[in-house]
């Protein structure tokens, strides 16, 4: 199977969506605003840093399996500096982008409809589910995160963990509380974004009204569309076949039953504005670190 990663320029900055191949459930949304140096370039030297950026983020996530990158630019591994008008980018960035161009473990693929108006235009970010109230109606809001990075000494295992945060909100004004994390051992980025919903769960009370805020869209869509059905089937998708992640989905399903009061929302990661970046920023340091510090542990023993 392989790792599908579509990447969606815009005006201000890019999104990229990133797939197993032949699913239609996502595994991550990342969006970036271009800096002032990129601002500048030239339209197809915008999608190559989107490009580059989205092959170093996702890389680790396809565990060896190789990447399709669907892009704008047709023919993009032929793209030199001399073939772009009005180029504005310098000569060491081009021989970054040639780097990931000729990639031995990625493959292009153009896709015109990437290029349209309407297309540019699809919400990336997962619509917030009815009954959810303002943010400063929850008693607690909990961030949660998850992270998956290639263990030390190792071409194949990962080193995985995930962390909630748990806080309070001044009006908007966040105010962390208490940090959960957990280790995972060897484990994908999709993994450990459950466990850190599982963890959400496991700590918030049936009694408060709790809002749970996650950057992961698979998590979310997972539990606010496909998880009453899922039970309902055994936990097999429409084609019969059982799902990922089985036993895990299967206690969320129980928790939510027992948690009435929690609302789950989606929010893009890594932003650098919006009433959720406090929170989303805190709960992946704190999943990146606890992965750092299974890693020492592991390499130490």
């Amino acid at each position: 199977m392989h790792l599908v990663i579509r990447v969606i320029p815009g005006a201000v900055g890019f999104t990229y969506v990133t797939f197993n191949e032949g699913e239609t459930v996502s595994i991550a949304y990342k969006s970036h605003l271009y800096s002032a140096a990129e601002q500048r370039f030239a339209q197809t030297e915008k999608i190559l840093t989107a490009v580059q950026m989205a092959v170093i983020k996702e890389r680790p996530l396809a565990q060896g399996q190789r990447i399709i990158v669907v892009s704008p630019i047709p023919a993009i591994e032929a793209v030199t500096k001399a073939s772009v008008p009005n180029s504005k980018a310098l000569h060491p960035r081009w021989i970054q982008w040639a780097t990931y161009l000729t990639a031995t473990d990625v493959d292009y693929i153009f896709d015109p409809k990437l290029q349209t108006q309407e297309f540019l235009q699809y919400e990336m970010e997962y619509p917030v589910p009815a009954g959810t109230l303002p943010i400063d109606q929850y008693q607690v809001v909990m961030y949660t995160d998850g992270s998956a990075q290639l263990a030390v000494g190792t071409k194949q295992q990962y080193s995985a963990a995930c962390a909630v945060v748990s806080s309070t909100m001044e009006g908007e004004v966040f105010c962390p509380q208490h940090t959960y994390t957990q280790t995972l051992g060897d484990g994908t980025a999709q993994l450990a974004e459950l466990k850190a919903l599982l963890l959400a769960l496991e700590h918030a009370d049936p009694a408060t009204l709790t809002l749970l805020v996650c950057d992961s869209y698979y998590c979310v869509q997972s539990f606010n569309e496909y998880l009453h059905y899922w039970k309902l089937n055994g936990f097999r998708d429409s084609k019969g076949n059982t799902i990922k992640h089985k036993l895990l989905w299967g206690k969320v399903a129980d928790l939510k039953e027992t948690l009435p009061k929690v609302h789950v929302v989606h929010t893009l990661g890594h932003q650098r504005v919006g009433i959720h970046v406090a929170g989303n920023t805190l709960a992946d340091e704190a999943a990146k670190s606890a992965v750092a510090v299974a890693t020492v542990a592991a390499v130490t023993l």
